[in-house]
């Protein structure tokens, strides 16, 4: 885990296993799964002024159906595997740190999935690209600020978040591990060397919690296999949402 180019929080670099094999879903968690749980959420829209959100419609819209689920707290999403779990008979749950970036990583040991950072990922995930100038567009005779950081090399059609499975999967299946949603992990933002017998996997409602994968709102570097951040567990973040994981006892049974 980690990357020797990355931040510091991702030094330095652990040799860390995953003690039981688990199945994670192929995509994020969408707007229309998380409404079989609870049909009152919102994921609202993105203002066009970028960094401000209103009630009125001069964004694009978050809420369609089979985009990812985002504004939802660590708390929520793991209610929302409680439930799925009592609903399935199977043991659902976010994945720990090390299962996320095994699962993203797909037996790579580049900067992304598919390669280096600076590669073209124009039909591999949705990123800040050059669609992101689009914040900046005239909305009512005014013209926000264009301040975005993007990568305006390439366009991935997106802007903000997308369909699910729109982009191409990585070598194991899974889809938009880098960009579209960030995504919650069940680890606490601790140190490294990473440890799963340190209590991280289990950590108390006030510590932060690691998220993974960036967004449609980062550029390549923020959305590596290896970059992580965090945020408290109960706050609910415009370009957040989650995929849930199933673990295997040693025979498989889930």
């Amino acid at each position: 885990m980690g990357d020797p180019d990355g931040r510091i929080d991702e030094l330095p670099i652990t040799k860390a296993s995953v003690a039981k094999s688990f199945w994670m879903g192929k995509f994020e968690i969408t707007n229309a799964q998380y409404h079989r749980f609870n049909p009152t959420h919102e994921s609202r829209f993105e203002h066009k002024a970028s960094w401000k959100f209103s009630e009125g419609h001069l964004g694009w819209d978050l809420d369609g159906a089979n985009q990812p689920v985002i504004r939802i707290s660590a708390s929520e999403a793991l209610a929302f595997c409680k439930w799925l779990s009592k609903k399935t008979g199977r043991s659902f749950t976010l994945p720990t740190e090390a299962q996320w970036e095994y699962a993203c990583r797909a037996g790579s040991n580049k900067a992304m999935s598919y390669g280096d950072a600076d590669a073209d990922f124009s039909t591999l995930a949705n990123m800040a690209d050059a669609n992101i100038r689009r914040l900046a567009y005239d909305t009512d005779g005014r013209y926000t600020g264009d301040l975005t950081p993007r990568d305006a090399r390439f366009d991935d059609s997106g802007l903000v978040t997308t369909d699910v499975g729109g982009y191409k999967p990585n070598a194991w299946g899974l889809h938009d591990m880098h960009g579209n949603a960030a995504e919650w992990t069940r680890s606490a933002y601790k140190p490294y060397p990473y440890r799963a017998d340190d209590g991280r996997n289990s950590p108390k409602g006030s510590d932060g919690l690691v998220v993974r994968g960036g967004s449609w709102r980062d550029r390549p570097k923020l959305c590596r296999s290896a970059f992580r951040m965090s945020y408290k567990a109960w706050q609910k973040v415009y370009n957040v949402g989650f995929r849930v994981v199933v673990e295997c006892d040693p025979k498989g049974a889930r």
